[in-house]
């Protein structure tokens, strides 16, 4: 028996092969695998949180461009006027000018404030209803009486066309808007 023992133990292959109950343990190294990378992220599809900031951004944009379409429709009366403006600077005598001046005045003022209706008040309670309804000083400078002017037909007016001009170009582009004017604030 002792012969046995020390040829077992003299060859240990020979005992892992005679015996398979004692076989080695496999090496634990030899069952890892590659590490699997996950798929590429995918820009599509969205996120939820993406959606929602599309879709107020749409929102905005569409709010935008309807603000700005319809303030570009409010102020169409003044390119109107300030064209007619132009136009009615450029030729016809002064009391010509006058009057075409402020029918086209009180065409404007009636297009900004149609419940008002400034354009039914005299000559001079109208200039005082622009001197209110305008932020800058308009008007301010008359040393002249309009209601001889605009019916009389041998009054000087070439001095003070180009300022009444230049009053009423300042005031067609600067008057407020309906909702900005205080009603109550006396003139």
């Amino acid at each position: 028996m002792g012969t046995l023992l020390t040829e077992a133990t003299a060859n240990p292959l020979t005992e892992a092969t005679a015996n398979p109950l004692t076989k080695a343990a496999p090496n634990p190294l030899d069952q890892l695998r590659d590490i699997h990378l996950p798929e590429p992220i995918s820009w599509w599809p969205l996120a939820p949180g993406w959606w929602i900031l599309i879709l107020t951004g749409c929102a905005l944009l569409a709010w935008l461009v309807r603000f700005l379409y319809r303030r570009h429709n409010a102020r169409l009366y003044r390119r109107q006027a300030q064209k007619q403006l132009q136009a009615l600077q450029q030729g016809g005598n002064s009391q010509q000018q006058l009057r075409g001046l402020f029918e086209l005045l009180k065409q404007t003022a009636h297009s900004a404030y149609p419940n008002l209706q400034p354009g039914s008040q005299s000559i001079m309670a109208f200039i005082g209803f622009m001197q209110c309804s305008c932020d800058k000083p308009v008007f301010d400078n008359l040393n002249l009486d309009l209601d001889l002017a605009l019916y009389s037909s041998g009054s000087q007016l070439s001095d003070q066309t180009d300022q009444l001009f230049a009053d009423a170009s300042r005031w067609i582009k600067l008057h407020l808007p309906q909702h900005k004017l205080e009603l109550d604030k006396p003139c």
